[in-house]
């Protein structure tokens, strides 16, 4: 039995086309999938299985896009955000163990928007770049990966501010994800928020969520660098959006 049963099949339809979606946009920028699928899955399912499931889903991912990105990626970012994440992402599984999520999501989600907006716009985020900008970036992320498997927005929101190629910022996103959410999964089982359940739907959700994936990275091979640009800050902008109002309906319900 899997973390699917008693649920409805409208329910269980919502979710296959989250995850489709959540695959496609992972494979397009290299991040937000689990913005999009992990506030669909704690509602219907709660927050630690939706958690798990994201963190498996990502992890997986990484099998697919790691390999043809490690051509491209800064290998001086990857060690010192990588590192830093890897440190963090205990902290957040802690967090969600012990912690009610609600309301901290409710404010990580809002800032989210607010970044991510005054970048569509074009205002600068006054984020500090090089090793100190990187190492707060990786820990945000790493901490946010444990938390609530939604580590992409400070990687996303330091990674796009830079003036590398748009082939350079989408490796280094995906490489230090993946690599954040590799190591999260091996937290997860040391505090005991992965079980049966969360694994086997999540293996029931990998062939949807590979099929977005390959088409997203078709899309991204023939897109520009300033569609990739606007469709990367869209995607994390309505998902951001999207958490905000989950976390408020939850609060409010």
């Amino acid at each position: 039995m899997t973390g699917f049963a008693g649920l409805g099949g409208i329910q269980i339809a919502v979710i296959l086309a989250f995850t489709l979606a959540a695959g496609l946009l992972r494979g397009f920028s290299g991040f937000g999938s689990s913005l999009l699928l992990v506030p669909v899955l704690g509602l219907t399912m709660g927050p630690v299985p939706a958690v798990a499931i994201g963190t498996l889903l990502e992890a997986l991912a990484t099998l697919m896009l790691v390999p043809s990105s490690l051509a491209h990626t800064t290998r001086d970012r990857l060690v010192t955000m990588g590192l830093s994440a890897l440190v963090a992402i205990p902290a957040g599984h802690y967090a969600l163990r012990e912690l009610d999520p609600l309301v901290s999501n409710l404010a990580i989600s809002a800032a989210v928007v607010a970044m991510a907006g005054l970048m569509w716009r074009g205002t600068a985020v006054p984020l500090p770049r090089g090793r100190r900008g990187e190492t707060a970036a990786g820990v945000m992320s790493g901490f946010l990966t444990g938390f609530g498997s939604i580590g992409g927005p400070p990687l996303v929101l330091y990674i796009l501010a830079g003036r590398e190629p748009a082939r350079h910022k989408r490796a280094d996103l995906i490489v230090v994800s993946g690599v954040a959410q590799l190591a999260a999964v091996g937290s997860m089982l040391l505090f005991g928020l992965l079980g049966f359940d969360g694994a086997s739907s999540a293996a029931y959700l990998v062939p949807v969520f590979f099929g977005g994936g390959v088409f997203g990275a078709w899309l991204f091979r023939h897109a520009s660098e300033r569609t990739y640009q606007q469709v990367a800050l869209g995607a994390l902008f309505v998902a951001a959006v999207a958490l905000l109002c989950t976390n408020l309906a939850r609060l409010l319900l």
